[in-house]
């Protein structure tokens, strides 16, 4: 394989190594052309790089992610090229959700209501891309853009996938460090809302594209004999630069019912800045004052162990990727 083809392979690598951790299945057939079956699309074909699936926690539905995955260089990664491909993208997702050669090839004949939404995937193998990616895509000109009504197109850009890449390094490192009990051991934390109840077992619920792109991220992990009681695990996303929202995001976690459990919590900060943990102390102490300094409160509160986590980059060499199986 040349080493262009190699650089192609490096987002499939990533990709397929990270979202097994949040419980997304990928389907074994990859780089497909399918049939067209819109003929305002004026193509015969349209090509999946890869699908991923899981079912949902709060509809029960399986949702599908037609996935197309670029790998890029710094220089690029320009909003031309990104509007090509979510046009590219957005007609397959309309022609998948009824097509029947897509269908046919993808969706497993069970009692799961499906759904097909298009993943744009975006790596920055290069690590150079420095700018705000969605700043960067709001230069996209999105005139003419066409995406059917009810269709849904995802775009994770360079710095989503290195915070997923981060989180994922940081949840291997806790497993191998025995603070975490196994990878089975571990689900993604859905509350259930006033207007939405959790499906299927507690124990298996996916992180959904839209956990992936929140603020933060909430584990629950099982008591072991290693790892000590059961408990939960927040990967939290946002600078921290203000007191407000911790205060925030405590009072979220009540809401969750999160501090009644007294189980213990590990925050954990991603990419943050540097004044995160010290507003983040200042939140619990302003938060509990306006709980009148509740000491049953106050030792909830103390069970959040906060830290950060240490950032690593990813690097391939792409004369070595030939040699993997991708």
């Amino acid at each position: 394989m040349s080493e262009t083809g190699n650089i192609e392979d490096l987002a499939k690598i990533v990709a397929k190594d990270v979202f097994s951790w949040f419980k997304w299945r990928q389907a074994e057939l990859k780089d497909v052309n399918w049939s067209c079956v819109q003929d305002h699309h004026k193509k015969s074909t349209h090509p999946s790089d890869t699908v991923f699936s899981y079912i949902h926690p709060y509809t029960g539905d399986r949702i599908f992610l037609n996935t197309d995955l670029k790998s890029y260089a710094e220089g690029t990664i320009k909003p031309a090229a990104i509007r090509k491909a979510i046009q590219s993208l957005a007609m397959s997702v309309e022609c998948a959700n009824v097509s029947s050669d897509w269908q046919e090839k993808y969706i497993p004949d069970d009692e799961y209501t499906n759904e097909v939404v298009g993943l744009l995937f975006i790596y920055n193998h290069d690590n150079k891309f420095d700018r705000n990616f969605f700043s960067f895509l709001s230069q996209m000109d999105r005139k003419n853009l066409r995406i059917a009504p009810g269709n849904t197109i995802a775009v994770i850009g360079p710095q989503t996938i290195d915070y997923l890449v981060n989180v994922v390094n940081d949840i291997k490192v806790l497993i191998a460090d025995e603070h975490l009990p196994k990878k089975n051991e571990l689900t993604f934390y859905y509350p259930d809302l006033v207007m939405s109840k959790r499906h299927g077992s507690e124990w298996d619920q996916p992180a959904t594209i839209e956990l992936l792109t929140s603020p933060w991220m909430i584990i629950k992990h099982k008591p072991s004999e290693k790892c000590g009681e059961e408990g939960y695990v927040i990967y939290y996303r946002r600078l921290g630069e203000t007191v407000d929202e911790f205060i925030y995001f405590l009072d979220t976690l009540s809401h969750y019912q999160l501090l009644l459990h007294n189980a213990p919590i590990k925050l954990r900060f991603v990419g943050s800045s540097k004044v995160a943990m010290q507003n983040f102390n200042k939140a619990k102490i302003q938060y509990l004052q306006s709980w009148g300094a509740d000491p049953g409160r106050e030792q909830q509160l103390n069970r959040i162990e906060a830290s950060s986590v240490t950032t690593v980059v990813t690097e391939f060499n792409p004369m070595e990727i030939g040699m993997r199986d991708v």
